[in-house]
């Protein structure tokens, strides 16, 4: 009945069904004792239209000057087609990335602002999870299953979206940029390493957390080809990617080729949904 469901619908793409059949039959056996979950979160576990992403919800925000809204933006129109590009070199990539991170990090600290302003900056921005994400997270919760979000992002953006949302749950991790705040609460800097969607293997690959959790299964989800990279760092038996692919004309062969099922538009997490569903056999 699923793989009926993903063949019928046009906004669904498998590069191989029997592969994904054999997969989906794999985790489904195993149950929810045996599988871990790994996330992007930027344009993933968020709506790829009109939200924007943990950096654009500090950038955006009203309060801040208008120098430093033109400046920011400019630095945006400048690294935001390289960083989309796929057939560029994987090293120019990074370099573009490693300088737009460093770039805006030094216009927030310019702004100047407080730890608290987080959630004020989230109310005034567009950014919002994709529906059903709330779902998901409260199903892996209630079956205990580990979700870790790797995220190029911010941190207290992260964290301070999932609470809003009544979805920040003790079986979450989250790996992203941590900002630095002196005595008084005023944003000062970032801590390195820096974690960029391009970078995000180097940064993470020896992290506690990939020793500590030990799940033979794997549920990826990711809206770029450097989200797959991080499930390197789980040894697993068997690994499920879902792809949020938002350039179809440029992007979709890369895309099936690499991802087991990848998503097309601006979907809601009912794809999702319905496999960890399957798998926690909670239909």
């Amino acid at each position: 009945m699923m793989m009926r469901s993903f063949e019928e619908d046009d906004n669904v793409k498998c590069g191989d069904l029997c592969a994904l059949q054999n997969k989906l039959n794999k985790l489904i056996e195993s149950g929810s004792d045996n599988i871990q979950i790994v996330a992007d979160f930027d344009y993933t576990l968020t709506s790829f239209h009109p939200t924007g992403t943990c950096f654009s919800v500090i950038r955006t925000y009203p309060g801040f000057s208008k120098e430093f809204l033109a400046k920011t933006g400019v630095i945006k129109d400048k690294y935001y087609p390289i960083h989309i590009d796929h057939t560029l070199p994987e090293a120019v990539r990074r370099k573009s990335d490693a300088e737009w991170f460093a770039q805006v990090i030094q216009c927030f600290v310019g702004e100047q602002f407080q730890r608290h302003q987080i959630s004020d900056m989230l109310e005034a921005s567009s950014c919002r999870l994709r529906a059903g994400v709330a779902d998901f997270l409260a199903l892996a919760h209630k079956h205990s299953i580990p979700v870790l979000i790797v995220s190029g992002g911010i941190s207290d953006v992260i964290e301070s979206l999932l609470r809003r949302e009544q979805c920040y749950h003790d079986n979450i991790t989250i790996l992203a940029n941590q900002l630095q705040y002196d005595a008084e609460g005023v944003m000062v800097g970032a801590t390195p390493p820096f974690m960029t969607a391009s970078s995000k293997l180097d940064v993470v690959r020896d992290h506690a957390y990939f020793r500590k959790v030990k799940r033979d299964h794997l549920l990826l989800l990711g809206d770029m080809l450097s989200d797959l990279l991080v499930g390197e760092c789980v040894v697993c038996t068997c690994t499920l990617s879902v792809g949020f692919c938002h350039h179809p004309d440029n992007d979709l062969t890369s895309y099936t080729r690499s991802y087991d099922i990848v998503l097309l538009g601006n979907p809601d997490f009912g794809v999702v949904n319905h496999i960890l569903s399957s798998i926690v056999a909670d239909c």
